[in-house]
């Protein structure tokens, strides 16, 4: 039976990065989709990495056009597929906001033909960013967000940071803020995202503070795929 694996958030918080390196972990397992529904967003996507999932046996879903100069606000009539009866992983990749959750609510419908436990949705925390820099505005976008998607989130990620700036004090302020966003919903945290060297950090870190593990979820590592800095542009572009 498929898994199925819906990343939600802010915009900026993350997801995309997330999307990636989930499926290249899970078809290591067995076959895994990736379903990239943002058509908000055309700068910062998912479908941008083929070179990556392709080759590595990840089978790629995007919107029509995307990646050709040309964007329209549809989704392929492709992502159907993604819920025939099967094995392995899916993986939603949606856009920011609510705004960018309104694209999954055409596929309720599909969702609840599903086993409950084999749907994880994940609400990405990135305190960094203003959207989600506190307890009411993370808890604001998680409410629409659900409202809009229909489907409920079953797991909160803490994946604080500030790209290539990003330290250890910055997951220790994420956890602050999941564990509340936590306590207030009644919703697990899933897991804590970083790199090799701050995870490793992190984890140190947790251990000298006595973070509740409860809190701190699964660590999981993040190789940075989606760059959007000046020196790698000048040398590779986008």
């Amino acid at each position: 039976m498929k898994s199925y694996w819906v990343l939600v958030g802010s915009f900026g918080s993350g997801k995309s990065e997330l999307a990636l390196n989930l499926a290249l972990e899970k078809v290591r397992q067995g076959p895994c989709m990736l379903v990239d529904l943002d058509v908000i967003n055309p700068y910062f996507r998912t479908s941008e990495r083929g070179d990556i999932l392709e080759p590595a046996g990840v089978e790629l879903i995007m919107p029509p056009f995307a990646l050709d100069k040309i964007e329209i606000m549809s989704l392929s009539p492709r992502v159907y597929s993604a819920f025939t009866p099967g094995e392995g992983s899916v993986i939603f990749d949606i856009g920011g906001d609510h705004v960018g959750s309104i694209a999954l609510g055409q596929y309720k419908q599909y969702f609840d033909r599903l086993p409950g436990e084999s749907v994880h949705v994940l609400f990405v925390v990135n305190p960094m960013r203003p959207t989600a820099a506190d307890l009411p505005s993370a808890l604001s976008v998680l409410e629409k967000i659900q409202y809009v998607s229909r489907l409920p989130v079953t797991g909160i990620v803490n994946n604080a940071n500030l790209a290539g700036e990003t330290d250890v004090s910055h997951l220790a302020e994420g956890y602050a803020l999941v564990k509340q966003l936590s306590e207030e919903t009644g919703i697990p945290v899933w897991g804590t995202c970083g790199t090799e060297g701050v995870l490793t950090q992190f984890k140190q870190y947790a251990a000298d503070h006595k973070l509740d593990p409860a809190y701190v979820g699964r660590l999981q590592l993040i190789e940075v795929m989606m760059h959007r800095s000046w020196d790698k542009f000048l040398k590779e572009g986008l």
